[in-house]
């Protein structure tokens, strides 16, 4: 079969046939290898180690708190590690007296305002250049 028969009305079918096919001029393909623009050879630049680094964090944060549920669970099978006990009667009020002694230190306004604004602009500029890193072309 071919297209004409597909056709069911006849003027259209005596159109199409009627109708020379179309042909490109004979410098179109210079024409076109012409406007075809080079491209500059871009260099390989090596990636900081930071951009590696940026993908391992889930994986870590994942890993960190498996270690610490597995750490704080009295499952017969982690007999080796400290369970609750441990982090209970050791861990904790070790904790509280790192605390009290850390208030202690930092009791007066002025202090606790500095340290506040301190730590928090430089983890906002620790995760700006950690993950709106410009890429280097």
């Amino acid at each position: 079969m071919e297209q004409d028969d597909f056709l069911k009305d006849d003027f259209l079918r005596e159109i199409i046939k009627r109708s020379p096919l179309e042909a490109p001029s004979d410098d179109f393909v210079d024409r076109v290898m012409a406007g075809i623009q080079v491209v500059p050879e871009t260099e390989a630049v090596k990636k900081p180690f930071y951009l590696d680094f940026r993908g391992a964090i889930p994986y870590a944060v994942i890993a960190l708190v498996c270690l610490l549920v597995i750490a704080t669970s009295d499952l017969p099978i982690f007999n080796w590690l400290p369970g609750k006990d441990y982090f209970m009667n050791y861990l904790l009020p070790s904790m509280g007296t790192l605390m009290a002694t850390l208030k202690s230190a930092f009791a007066t306004k002025f202090v606790s305002w500095v340290v506040l604004i301190s730590v928090s602009a430089g983890m906002l500029y620790f995760i700006d250049r950690l993950f709106s890193r410009r890429t280097m072309v």
